[in-house]
């Protein structure tokens, strides 16, 4: 038990320590040692067209499973969120299970790009990228891995390619738009106008004005950044998960305008997958298409996706498998957390690997067990 004078003194060399390691950091910072690497896992590009391109991840790990695990993240942010760091990379757990792990990176569109719509992203692009992807597995199937905007574009693709997906994960999906917070009220509002918006900035949405929206939903959390940064300064490992974070945060891309526009008039303005009336280019896309089983995602802290527009995912398909799981943390931590490694990731393989075709070596043949 220290005296007041032993536990002074213990809190003034801590201090001494911590600061002292503070200035090493800070040297380390300012010759680039923290600078943003976009992913630590190894990977070849086994498709591109334009901008886009699908990514097949490396590693000596024997596969275990012969239906390939296919991620498509969203279009507004950078698909290495779930390849962060050595130690909080979702890609890297599943290639250490013995998955077969694609990323869809759609890119930072062009000028010229910025007349895609819904139906240029997923047909000319997402579902050319599939059918590779089945090339070069041999495989019929995939599993379809969907994060928030690239959950609405999974669900799309499904509900049109269903006979492609054999099991479909979403991850903090916005489905549901009746009550999806501040952005909702804002988008319907009448002077909120997508059209003269996506006229104004003429092919590309800037990612200031669809991030400055995020970010004024989580206003304290901005505000409390500073803070935060000095308290782990001392700290390497807490200093690279911040760096690796922030560089991401800050690592955004323009939207096209045509398809910008699209999801605030039929999405945030009239809840079109609820409704069940989205088309795609006329075409009627009809969500109890989706057959196969599913499971959908929540954030119980998430403030960019509020749960009930998540579990809005199980209401609207015709899956007969379908499950819901709401995860502790908030929009980004729910994946990359400490407790995304304990629960979230054990939880989708294990959930995965029971409707996956699994490979087995058996007298040096390989054989395909259901």
């Amino acid at each position: 038990m220290y005296s007041d004078y032993e536990a002074d003194m213990k809190y003034i060399q801590d201090g001494i320590v911590q600061n002292a390691k503070r200035f090493r950091n800070s040297l380390d910072i300012l010759e680039g040692k923290y600078a943003n690497r976009r992913g630590v896992t190894p990977y070849e590009v086994v498709y591109s067209r334009n901008r886009f391109r699908v990514l097949r991840y490396v590693s000596d790990v024997p596969k275990r499973f012969k239906t390939p695990m296919v991620f498509c993240y969203a279009l507004i942010n950078k698909y290495y969120v779930l390849d962060m760091t050595e130690d909080k990379s979702f890609v890297r757990f599943l290639l250490d299970k013995g998955w077969d792990v694609y990323m869809i990176d759609w890119g930072k569109p062009s000028k010229i790009e910025g007349r895609n719509t819904f139906s240029d992203y997923i047909e000319r692009y997402m579902a050319r990228g599939i059918k590779k992807i089945l090339e070069i597995t041999g495989e019929q199937q995939i599993n379809l891995f969907g994060y928030c905007l690239g959950s609405i574009m999974s669900m799309v693709y499904t509900a049109v390619h269903q006979d492609v997906v054999k099991n479909l994960i979403v991850l903090t999906p916005p489905v549901d738009f009746s009550d999806d917070g501040v952005l909702t009220k804002m988008s319907q509002s009448e002077h909120f106008d997508p059209r003269a918006i996506a006229d104004h900035f003429q092919h590309l949405i800037p990612p200031e004005m669809i991030h400055g929206g995020f970010k004024f939903k989580d206003a304290l959390g901005n505000l409390t950044t500073p803070m935060t940064y000095w308290k782990i300064l001392w700290n390497e490992k807490a200093l690279g998960d911040y760096f690796a974070m922030n560089g991401w945060v800050e690592d955004n891309v323009p939207i096209a305008a045509a398809f910008w526009t699209e999801l605030v008039e039929k999405m945030y303005k009239n809840n079109a997958m609820m409704n069940n009336t989205f088309r795609m280019s006329g075409v009627e896309v009809d969500f109890k298409n989706i057959t196969c089983p599913m499971l959908s995602i929540g954030a119980s802290k998430d403030n960019i996706v509020t749960p009930k527009s998540a579990k809005g995912a199980m209401e609207i398909t015709g899956s007969k498998d379908s499950t819901f799981v709401m995860k502790k943390g908030g929009h980004i931590g729910v994946i990359t957390g400490n407790v995304a490694k304990r629960e979230l990731w054990p939880d989708v393989h294990e959930w995965a690997s029971k409707r996956s075709d699994r490979v087995v070596i058996k007298k040096g043949a390989v054989t395909k067990v259901k």
